[in-house]
Parts: structure tokens; C-alpha cells; sequence
């Protein structure tokens, strides 16, 4: 066999290998595509949407109530002390929480956060039923839940929160 043969055998069998490679992961992809698909569709119609318009006497307090959910060892939850405690002092008229589970490595930053009440309680989070960790949920004095939504960022977290109080004006608004 000539080296020039052996050349092209060699790189049709490494095309070969690339195309079978190419099939097995665009076949995983459409996998992923159709599980995706199908957790969006199961969100239309998952429990924590009993949550909103419920009332909880554990949320009732003075001033609207922006409740962040966390689940200890998540890095983004980790990644959002700092943008969170600051809506505190943005948010005036609102009153800012952390509730967890099971107590968060970092409890000591949240329990020395101004302005700002943590709290740990496994049965309550149960309850909630929320399919995502961190979660924002927007309450009113009453303890009536108005929103749920997932935290998307900690760049993000302003907006979500400002978005939530002002949603809650809105149908004030419109009584």
C-alpha cells in the first residue's frame, strides 16, 4: 500500500469517527431539547402557582414583603448578599427577608444584614412549594402572595424586585 492510499484510508476512517461523533451528540441535544420542552409545558401547571393568591400568616407584617428563597450550597444564592441588601435601603416603603431551608453557610452574613430578617424554616419552604432555588416572592401586609418568580441574576435582582413592587401598585391601581 502507498503512503498516498494510506493517507486517504486514514482520513475517510477519521471522517467517519467525526460524523458518528456529530450524530450522538446532535442526538443529545434534541434530548435535551424535548426534556426542556417538556419541564416549560410542566411549569404552566406546577403547584407553586397555588402559592400565589394564597394567604400566609408567616408573611404578614407591616409594608409589602419581597421574600428571598434560598437553598444552601448554591453558588448564585451565595452571589446574591450583596445586591440583596441593598434593595433594603432602595425600597423604603417594603420589607426585605431570607428564608432557608436548612441554615446557609453564609447565615452569619444574612443575620448581619441591616434592615433585613433571616430566617430558617424546612416546613414553611416545604409548604411553598417553589421548583426553583433562589425565588423571589412578592407578599402583601396581609400575607397574601402576589408573585413567584425564579432569581435570574444577581445583576438582574433589582429589576425583578422593582418589577414586583411596582406590579403590586398596579393592581392596587386598578381596585
Amino acid at each position: 500500500m502507498s503512503a498516498l492510499t494510506a493517507a486517504v484510508v486514514l482520513a475517510w476512517g477519521c471522517l467517519a469517527v467525526l460524523t458518528l461523533a456529530m450524530a450522538g451528540m446532535l442526538r443529545q441535544v434534541r434530548e435535551l431539547q424535548t426534556e426542556l420542552t417538556q419541564l416549560k409545558a410542566g411549569l404552566e401547571t406546577q403547584p407553586w402557582r397555588a402559592t400565589v393568591g394564597r394567604r400566609l400568616p408567616a408573611l404578614a407584617g407591616q409594608g409589602q414583603l419581597i421574600l428571598l428563597v434560598l437553598d444552601p450550597g448554591c453558588s448564585l444564592c451565595d452571589a446574591l448578599h450583596e445586591p440583596f441588601t441593598r434593595l433594603a435601603g432602595e425600597h423604603s416603603g417594603a420589607r426585605f427577608e431570607v428564608l432557608s431551608p436548612r441554615a446557609p453557610r453564609a447565615q452569619q452574613r444574612w443575620a448581619d444584614a441591616p434592615n433585613i430578617r433571616s430566617w430558617v424554616d424546612s416546613e414553611f419552604v416545604s409548604e411553598l412549594d417553589l421548583p426553583w432555588a433562589p425565588a423571589l416572592l412578592h407578599a402583601g401586609d396581609d400575607g397574601t402572595v402576589f408573585a413567584v418568580q425564579p432569581v435570574v441574576s444577581p445583576e438582574r435582582i433589582s429589576e425583578q424586585a422593582a418589577s414586583l413592587l411596582n406590579g403590586a401598585m398596579a393592581r392596587q391601581g386598578a381596585r
